[in-house]
């Protein structure tokens, strides 16, 4: 990763038009920052056919990406093919000197930063730039442009990104696009665009599952293969993960979203495989797929390479768990979920899940959250968390209901009440944690939460049998998957038929702090959080087999202090 520093852009390469940066102009671009809506109609799929119409080869046919916002700085992000060969993956890449330009205008009339950078193959040709001594909140635009040889002057498309505010500013408001579970085979990713061009959204919170590691075929839907994986099979090596991730970043939707908000994001389990671990996954099979840990460091690399990410590879003492502030508004954590994580009970029982020594968390990372939040003065403190943290009893039903439950949510199909995979088969370290936010004072907790595939609303009971007695430790707010599988997908019936309508109130019955469930749309949560409130519009649209589908507004839910989730 490279950096570099805000400087008279007079001494900058190519191109030669070059302004100072002028008192003010910060101010005004920020001004100018809700006006987003429909910016990027314009994907970089479409600048790059440009391209191509014109007689050239497309360099930027991956997009521009940003993530990662720190008050002075933000990270920038762009593949360089290099030549037509060099497809992700293949190792078939050139070196390629890129100019870098940062503007308070999407003209580029006011550039207040310009860098070279080098698209190099030892990193798939991807460029991640640290683009430092910016302007605390703040919007910006950005652009790549090819600096020499056969495509000299070629230039990418134009990428928006925002810094967060100071430690001591108070925003009136923070807007987050809660996202997970993106299946390329199981159809279109509207949802991605829906987050591009929504005015409301500042930040793009991708809590895992970016990718699906699965062979064609294998994990679709009732509608079954809409598009089909690149590679054809399942992805074991660095380049088969490559391959999967520039397939991804083809996609007009994913791009869109890319450019137009900068990303926070965190792993779960798919971006390296099923179900894993610390030390293996229930989807990796040593005896024919080779060493664990060399998959994962080889997933790790390529997740690294493609996102715009502040963490350095595990085999080198990294970790990927992190924190932003947002001012007096908002503190957020961003968890990983699966690096230290003890393996779940292949069959769960209360004395798995109640194991004083099992951890999801691993020490570290434990500590690194205490500090976080014993220091933190926010008004809200906000969990980037892969797996669903708020307990849930699956109670009695008939046998085709709790099979689509026990599958949607990883249960063995005998109806254990307990989802090993989640929190819940890490019950005492749960406990650990909502004792940690009543030893801080905490009543600002909020979990944003992906990974199964459907909609909830709850609260974190202190006592989940002492209910509501006991009181509200947090609140959660889980996404619907992008378009990956729930349960329409798993019954093959359509959306809002009778057994997940079904499933849907005996969860509520058995479990009364949860509030509401959805089970089968597809879409994202937009999160408006401001000092007195959280409002969590979940967001759906109703075709994920039919590309560019407008999305709408399902459902409302509130957060406030102390007060759990209620309708809004």
């Amino acid at each position: 990763m490279t950096d570099f520093e805000g400087r008279s852009p007079a001494a900058a390469p190519t191109p030669t038009r070059r302004t100072v940066l002028k008192a003010g102009a910060a101010g005004a671009a920020l001004v100018g920052a809700s006006g987003l809506a429909g910016r990027f109609s314009a994907s970089a799929q479409e600048a790059a056919q440009g391209a191509v119409d014109a007689g050239g080869h497309a360099v930027f046919q991956h997009g521009v990406a940003s993530g990662d916002p720190l008050p002075d700085s933000v990270l920038l992000w762009t593949r360089a093919t290099s030549h037509p060969g060099d497809v992700p993956g293949a190792g078939a890449g050139t070196v390629v000197k890129l100019l870098c330009e940062v503007a308070t205008d999407d003209s580029f009339g006011t550039i207040v930063l310009s860098g070279e950078a080098i698209a190099d193959p030892a990193a798939d040709n991807t460029v991640k730039l640290d683009a430092t001594g910016l302007a605390p909140d703040t919007w910006y635009s950005y652009r790549f442009t090819v600096a020499e040889g056969e495509f000299a002057g070629q230039v990418s498309p134009i990428g928006r990104t925002r810094t967060t505010p100071t430690a001591g500013a108070a925003p009136d408001k923070l807007g987050i696009a809660l996202t997970s579970c993106a299946n390329w085979e199981a159809g279109y990713f509207s949802a991605y665009r829906d987050m591009a061009d929504n005015a409301d959204v500042d930040v793009i919170m991708c809590v895992g599952d970016y990718i699906y590691e699965y062979p064609r075929g294998e994990y679709t839907g009732k509608s079954g293969a809409i598009r089909d994986h690149e590679p054809a099979h399942e992805i074991i090596s660095l380049a088969d993960y490559r391959r999967r991730y520039g397939h991804y970043r083809t996609d007009a939707d994913l791009q869109a979203a890319h450019a137009a908000k900068p990303w926070l994001v965190t792993w779960d389990d798919h971006e390296v495989t099923n179900d894993n671990h610390a030390t293996g996954a229930e989807n990796h099979d040593p005896a024919t797929e080779g060493d664990y840990v060399t998959r994962r460091d080889a997933a790790i690399q390529a997740y690294l390479e493609w996102l715009p990410v502040r963490a350095t590879p595990l085999s080198q003492g990294g970790h990927l768990y992190r924190s932003f502030s947002y001012g007096t508004l908002a503190e957020i954590v961003m968890l990983d979920l699966r690096t230290y994580r003890d393996q779940a009970p292949e069959f769960v029982n209360i004395g798995d899940t109640d194991d004083q020594g099992r951890t999801m968390l691993g020490s570290e990372q434990m500590n690194y959250l205490h500090s976080r939040w014993s220091t933190s003065s926010a008004n809200w403190n906000l969990v980037g968390n892969s797996v669903m943290f708020t307990p849930v009893l699956i109670p009695p039903l008939d046998p085709q209901t709790s099979g689509a439950i026990a599958e949607l949510m990883g249960l063995p199909q005998d109806g254990i009440p307990y989802n090993s995979d989640q929190w819940d088969g890490y019950a005492a370290e749960r406990r650990r944690l909502i004792r940690m936010m009543a030893d801080e004072g905490l009543d600002n907790v909020v979990f944003l939460t992906g990974d199964i595939h459907s909609s909830w609303a709850c609260d974190v009971p202190v006592t989940p049998g002492r209910y509501p007695g006991d009181g509200v430790a947090a609140a959660e707010i889980v996404c619907a998957s992008v378009n990956a599988s729930n349960i329409d997908d798993i019954v093959k019936l359509p959306q809002r038929n009778a057994i997940s309508q079904t499933a849907e109130q005996a969860l509520m019955a058995a479990n009364r702090h949860l509030k509401w469930i959805e089970f089968d749309h597809h879409g994202y949560v937009s999160v408006q959080v401001r000092a007195d409130e959280i409002l969590a519009e979940y967001r759906f649209v109703e075709d994920k087999t039919v590309p560019a589908q407008p999305l709408h507004s399902a459902m409302r839910y509130r957060v406030r202090r102390g007060e759990g989730v209620s309708p809004a």
